[in-house]
């Protein structure tokens, strides 16, 4: 069992925790560089868009099984855990907000199905604006096939691209870049100590 703990990688380096970073070009789009204002941002005027020294929301690269057969399926997704008081949208984000994105990068024949998005909780945000997403704990999720192209022994690299926007009385856009590892193996495969986060057990 040699899966990487992604849960120590960092957005900034190649470890196995990733934490979100906002960079001065990533506040700059979202505040629209002297462009005409979206609806979204007409719809929020009292919202002001800010990087605090401690940021509020950590993404972590997860799997349902510690490897994966060929040809084989499993599950592999993004916690995301969000301080106490703010949230993250969901893909339907409401009047305003924007959606959570995660986008899967293939490295062979792999295929990823679509994202899978747990029941959203309403909010209202400042401005009376009315939208939906999560706080706390959230788990999106995508069903990995593995095509049988790759060789057993050699690890199936996992890579995501995450894009998310957490408000409270301010917004903070973030982003992260998580990377893994998931052995490719002969034998039927064991479910990770994360794989309950899934939900109920599917046929691998």
């Amino acid at each position: 069992m040699t899966l990487a703990n992604s849960r120590q990688q960092t957005a900034d380096s190649k470890g196995r925790r990733a934490h979100l970073f906002i960079g001065a070009v990533a506040i700059t789009a979202m505040l629209g560089c002297g462009a005409k204002p979206s609806q979204a941002e007409q719809q929020r005027p009292n919202v002001q868009f800010a990087a605090p020294k401690e940021q509020p929301v950590t993404a972590e690269l997860m799997t349902e099984h510690a490897s994966v057969q060929l040809p084989g399926d499993t599950r592999v997704g993004v916690l995301f855990t969000i301080k106490d008081g703010w949230h993250i949208y969901a893909q339907e984000p409401g009047d305003a907000g924007m959606p959570t994105k995660v986008t899967w990068r293939r490295a062979g024949g792999e295929i990823f199905g679509p994202l899978e998005w747990p029941p959203a909780e309403e909010f209202v945000d400042p401005g009376e604006i009315h939208t939906r997403g999560y706080r706390g704990e959230v788990l999106l999720s995508s069903r990995l096939h593995v095509t049988g192209k790759e060789r057993v022994d050699n690890p199936l690299p996992l890579q995501a691209k995450v894009e998310w926007l957490a408000c409270h009385d301010v917004c903070i856009p973030g982003s992260a870049e998580l990377s893994a590892s998931l052995p490719i193996r002969a034998e039927p495969p064991q479910r990770t100590p994360d794989a309950d986060r899934f939900g109920p057990a599917r046929t691998p």
